[in-house]
């Protein structure tokens, strides 16, 4: 065994326990007999002779044990005759045929699911692409001012201005990527967005797309237009230097004529680049507009309805003036309209038809989950495109048309889908905390409401001790046995103040507080102040004494909160 083993390895053992007489029934039967016969198709006549012979043979073997009677009765038994060849002809025919049909029938409606997904997933291309026919207006006045900044070489200004996911930046670049298909080199398109970019990283970020788009149009290297280099005020006037002198040659016939490149910048969140302190950004690239050589589009988008009050006097006067307002939806019907233009199916296709049809019947009925579904979104979200997301795991996942139908008419994936949302949701992170997280968050609030939305760490640690030490009052002492030193003490802990500023760091990680200077626009002089020296009142400022905003307040802390917390009753003032 030792020479076995050096030559071949180990020889792995059994675990399996093997008796003798299954090793005399194995070596019995003839295996490459029965491999053969398995292969052999059968009738359906055939099948079922075959299967009262084997029974019988089955049993008989198993009282006598003979092998050799199996082999005689299955070749009697699989001799085909003349009618049963005929058939053999015939079937594969009928399945070939079968077999067409169920593949055409599966490629269209992979052409319908592939398709409704895509629409979903907002790639499909720009000509079949319908904005919904509320924001109808703004649209029209979106693509005339790209129309005539790109095709009649206009300069021209415009903010958007609408509540957050309403087809702001989506109305855009819809335009852009329908022009971009005509007139695609004409126009070079910079792209910024407040909340990524500062001014200074905004200047870097236009001089690196100028590069990158510039040489893809001239079909030269990068070399040639090396702007990002050097220090920002050198970069800035590079960037102005090249917009003014940016064109194209096109040829004609014979001729060669030079034509101006338009510029088009597409700025989300622009408020924030409208700050208190400086707003250099704005003024030069409105001033721009007003005198640059080349046409210069400008479209920013914000939440903001007063956004043109916290524009400097010299930024104002080289705006246009000129706001777009991208209404929401006001009433349900609206908002139906609205979901059946984004998930219904224009396609020639059967499938699509179906579909159309019974998102139509179910929104139809109020007591269909999808019905209430919609409904619950108008009513607290008024996202038409939360609704389109929540439909993408039921469309990909489901492999027929039944299947999909099925499971529109349940909803089951859809409910799920929006349950894992709000794992991400302040609620699930309340539910998450531990009680000393909770009574600090619960006193947190209870000072904001009293100040004005405004609170520190101080304050919230003074009210958590007081209320802990009312809470202590209401609880029964126990007194120690008789003839006993044991004592039991069932009041609750206050921690000190050391113990519990960490707590208060983990609250403000997430996301529950947020500090007073890092808040959208302000409002006061001194808030703007503030916000000036932000980074050096950050350092100079006691962590005490930092101001920060609540982010849930005290009411939705008691929808949140269960009643069986030792806490619920501080979510009352």
């Amino acid at each position: 065994m030792e020479d076995i083993d050096a030559e071949f390895g180990p020889i792995r053992k059994s675990h399996q326990t093997i008796s003798s007489d299954q090793i005399i029934k194995d070596v019995r039967i003839d295996h490459e007999q029965q491999s053969v016969l398995r292969k052999i198709k059968l009738t359906r006549g055939d099948m079922e002779q075959n299967e009262i012979s084997t029974r019988s043979i089955q049993d008989t073997s198993r009282v006598f044990e003979i092998p050799t009677v199996v082999q005689e009765t299955q070749d009697n038994v699989y001799e085909p005759t003349v009618s049963a060849k005929r058939t053999h002809d015939s079937i594969p025919n009928e399945s070939v045929k079968r077999a067409k049909l169920l593949k055409a029938i599966d490629k269209e409606f992979e052409q319908f699911r592939n398709f409704l997904i895509r629409k979903l997933n907002n790639s499909l291309p720009a000509e079949q692409v319908k904005l919904p026919s509320h924001i109808r207006e703004a649209s029209d006045e979106v693509e005339r001012i790209l129309k005539q900044s790109i095709i009649q070489k206009e300069s021209h200004s415009a903010i958007i201005v609408g509540p957050r996911s309403r087809y702001k930046t989506a109305t855009v670049n819809h335009h852009l990527s329908i022009l971009a298909e005509r007139f695609e080199k004409q126009f070079v398109t910079i792209r910024l967005n407040g909340f990524i970019h500062t001014e200074n990283a905004a200047i870097n970020s236009i001089a690196h797309q100028l590069e990158t788009q510039l040489s893809e149009l001239h079909g030269s290297s990068s070399s040639k237009f090396e702007i990002s280099s050097g220090s920002l005020t050198e970069v800035f006037e590079k960037i102005l230097r090249l917009i003014d002198t940016t064109s194209v040659q096109r040829e004609k016939s014979t001729s060669t004529r030079s034509e101006k490149i338009s510029v088009v910048f597409i700025f989300d969140e622009i408020d924030t680049f409208a700050g208190p302190v400086r707003q250099t950004l704005l003024y030069n690239l409105f001033d721009m507009v007003e005198h640059a050589r080349v046409p210069v589009c400008i479209l920013g988008c914000t939440t903001k309805l007063n956004i043109v009050e916290y524009l400097e006097k010299r930024v104002k006067s080289r705006f246009s003036q000129r706001i777009i307002y991208m209404p929401p939806i006001e009433s349900y019907e609206e908002f139906l309209t609205a979901f059946k233009e984004e998930v219904c199916v224009n396609l020639n296709n059967c499938y699509a038809n179906g579909w159309n049809a019974k998102i139509e019947k179910l929104l139809e009925l109020d007591s269909s989950a999808l019905s209430k579904l919609v409904r619950n979104n108008f009513e607290t979200l008024r996202s038409v495109g939360l609704l389109k997301t929540s439909l993408i795991p039921m469309v990909v996942k489901e492999r027929s048309h039944e299947l999909l139908l099925n499971a529109l008419e349940s909803c089951s994936s859809v409910i799920a889908y929006n349950g894992n949302q709000l794992s991400n949701s302040l609620t699930a992170k309340l539910m998450s905390l531990s009680d000393l997280e909770i009574a600090l968050l619960i006193a947190a609030a209870r000072v904001s409401l009293r100040n004005d939305d405004s609170v520190n760490f101080n304050l919230s640690y003074a009210e958590y001790s007081c209320m802990v030490k009312e809470l202590n009052k209401k609880i029964p002492m126990i007194p120690p046995a008789v003839g006993g030193t044991l004592k039991i003490d069932n009041t609750v802990r206050i921690w000190s103040k050391k113990d519990v500023k960490n707590v208060w760091e983990n609250i403000i990680a997430l996301d529950f507080l947020t500090e007073k200077g890092a808040v959208g626009l302000r409002a006061s002089a001194l808030a703007a102040f503030q916000a000036s020296n932000y980074h050096t009142s950050g350092t100079i400022i006691p962590f005490d004494l930092r101001t920060y905003q609540m982010q849930i307040t005290l009411g939705e802390l008691r929808r949140i909160v269960p009643n069986s917390s030792m806490y619920y009753s501080w979510t009352q003032l």
